[in-house]
């Protein structure tokens, strides 16, 4: 039988600030959106946070950026009113999608991701240059904001968000930021959060990262943001995987520990954006 300790979460913290998207290739054969929205978010020049745009526009404006916050407030079915610091001044700051692939959160909870290009929100020129159509009472208060015109938005679940009701988010493109846990193989691996008190986590499969290159293994303890989508558990893909070598038993163990998990088959992984 599996020693415990094998699949319980390393508590080594190393907390590991990087810039910028790591591509990565799907290792895991699965039906993905016919819009691959998790290319398009590693294809973000830029990882950062809102605040770090909020007040320094200028520096930013043009460019291709990732950022993910919890909302404020909706605006119809495109606009996201995200969360900024108070230390910062406490200025809107507008997340819209433009992308034909509409989000709906679970819950008010829910934080979202978007990958896009970094404006001042003018109404006028934002409709006519995206060519779309907002409802333009909801947004007469945020001329002149900070904005990210999104060309992809995923739901961004917590790590206990998704444990906690994984149907919620089944067969959508989620964007989880999380530790590294246990790297059972190069493409299998559990995901936690800080301060969660779980010991088992959540299983991640179709990780795939190119091992041969300098610096780039996932590391216990590493912050990162995994894009891809969450479906309920199928230990036929462990099986299928030549590096873990587990027997039936050590199988049937796994599924006993992570049966009422959601297992998230992921098209991506990057280092997560950390605050100053």
């Amino acid at each position: 039988m599996t020693n415990q300790n094998y699949f319980r979460h390393r508590t080594t913290k190393k907390l590991i600030a990087y810039v910028g998207a790591v591509a990565l290739g799907l290792t895991t054969t699965m039906l993905l959106p016919t819009k691959n929205t998790a290319q398009e978010i590693e294809e973000g020049r830029t990882n950062v946070t809102i605040e770090k745009i909020t007040g320094n526009i200028e520096e930013y404006e043009g460019q291709m950026v990732t950022v993910r916050s919890e909302v404020e407030e909706e605006l119809g079915e495109s606009g996201f009113v995200l969360q900024t610091d108070d230390f910062f001044g406490g200025e809107p700051f507008l997340l819209l999608n433009a992308s034909a692939e509409p989000v709906s959160r679970p819950n008010d909870e829910i934080a979202v991701q978007g990958t896009g290009t970094v404006r001042e929100f003018i109404l006028a020129d934002i409709e006519r240059d995206y060519g779309i159509d907002l409802e333009d009472e909801l947004y007469i208060d945020y001329e002149n904001v900070p904005a990210v015109i999104a060309e992809s938005v995923a739901l961004a679940p917590t790590p206990e968000e998704l444990a906690e009701n994984p149907s919620a988010f089944y067969d959508q493109v989620i964007a989880i930021k999380a530790e590294v846990g246990e790297m059972f193989s190069s493409s299998t691996m559990t995901i936690y959060e800080e301060g969660w008190i779980d010991d088992i986590g959540l299983i991640v499969v179709g990780v795939n990262r190119d091992l041969d290159a300098e610096d780039s293994a996932l590391q216990s303890g590493e912050m990162v943001v995994i894009t891809g989508i969450a479906r309920p558990l199928d230990v036929n893909l462990l099986e299928q995987d030549p590096e873990l070598g587990w027997d039936s038993d050590e199988i049937s163990e796994f599924e006993s520990r992570y049966t009422d998990r959601p297992m998230i088959f992921a098209d991506g992984v990057y280092p997560s954006a950390l605050d100053d």
